[in-house]
């Protein structure tokens, strides 16, 4: 099935390079040139369109970084805007797919996809910045992200249309990755130890009960009853493991042992799941299927650091991208996947 041999394989999109995977000989596409540093929004932050067409992506130049789109489809990129001072680290697509967010030196900005115009709607209190990505409720209603004065962090839910403010939860320590539940009123968090948090709009948080770990990422169920994280047994020896947490039955079980994921992504309907070995021998990129807990390798990604290779799947379930520093400097690669996982509603 993954065997390039005697295949007529359709013409590649100028820019990008296809190639067999040394590992498992399947089909890999490296979409962005090596020699210019590439990275895409980190969950929970949005970089794919729900159509699966555009992909959002920040590059880096000798006169900094910029946001750019590609079509996944024709494999064009281009730039969004020329700002001074954006922040690649908090680029996400609005949740109506019409406008890349992120920060710059003036404030929090949102460009639109089909055009270079930018438009200030958030500035930072004086002594503050960004310590997170941009992450768009659902419904569009709000923004979320992490501010910080160096000393005390500030979970900032701002409001549309008018964007307005409102600080949720303030914290001594870091706050790490917010996500909004797709579904109710409540935003999922990180502490900077591995704790998992959620919180309510009014502001009550709660730390949910783990066992003896850390937590190395965490998002919600298509229908926001649980929380789906990647955790790191406090136990020396034993696996990182998949596990879920309900919130309302209040109970925690495992998904699934790993081969030592660094980072994890699960697809529409969350029945597979895609991470990064941080294997130094098996250095993979590898599929887990939730039913039968198997492992299948996807490809190598040798990167430096396992836990920067972001991989994650588009919205239809077909494609993986993931990012990886193997042939220079950063750069996104894509692999599909419809021979082994069904397509899912975008």
């Amino acid at each position: 099935m993954w065997s390039l041999a005697g295949m007529a394989a359709p013409p590649v999109p100028t820019g990008w390079l296809r190639y067999a995977d040394p590992a498992t000989e399947g089909e890999v596409f490296r979409l962005t040139d090596p020699s210019i540093e590439s990275w895409m929004p980190a969950l929970p932050a949005r970089a794919v369109t729900r159509r699966g067409n555009l992909l959002l992506f920040a590059r880096r130049f000798e006169s900094g970084w910029q946001a750019w789109v590609m079509d996944l489809t024709k494999g064009a990129a281009r730039p969004l805007s020329v700002t001074s001072g954006m922040i690649p680290r908090s680029l996400s697509l609005s949740s109506d797919d019409r406008r890349a967010l992120f920060f710059s030196n003036q404030g929090l900005e949102a460009a639109n996809v089909q055009g270079t115009r930018s438009q200030t709607v958030y500035r930072c209190r004086e002594g503050w910045g960004p310590a997170s990505a941009i992450t768009p409720s659902e419904d569009g209603t709000a923004l979320w992200f992490v501010e910080t004065d160096g000393r005390r962090w500030a979970l900032q839910r701002l409001k549309a249309p008018k964007w307005t403010v409102e600080t949720i939860v303030e914290s001594a320590t870091a706050i790490l990755a917010p996500a909004p539940n797709p579904r109710r009123a409540q935003v999922l968090y990180r502490g900077e130890n591995g704790e998992l948090f959620t919180a309510n709009f009014d502001g009550r948080s709660a730390r949910a009960e783990t066992p003896p770990g850390r937590v190395l990422e965490a998002g919600w169920s298509p229908g926001g009853n649980e929380i789906e994280y990647l955790f790191e047994p406090a136990e020396t020896g034993r696996l990182v493991e998949i596990r879920e947490r309900s919130l309302d039955e209040r109970a925690d079980k495992l998904i699934a042992k790993t081969s030592q994921f660094a980072g994890f992504a699960r697809n529409a309907n969350a029945t597979v799941f895609v991470g990064a070995s941080r294997s130094k021998a098996s250095a993979n990129v590898l599929l887990l299927l939730r039913k039968t807990r198997r492992e299948f390798t996807l490809c190598e990604h040798k990167a430096q650091d396992p836990s920067r290779v972001n991989a994650r799947f588009t919205p239809d379930s077909q494609k993986i991208l993931f990012q990886t520093d193997r042939d220079g400097a950063p750069a996104i690669y894509m692999v599909n996947v419809e021979r082994l996982v069904e397509k899912t509603e975008t």
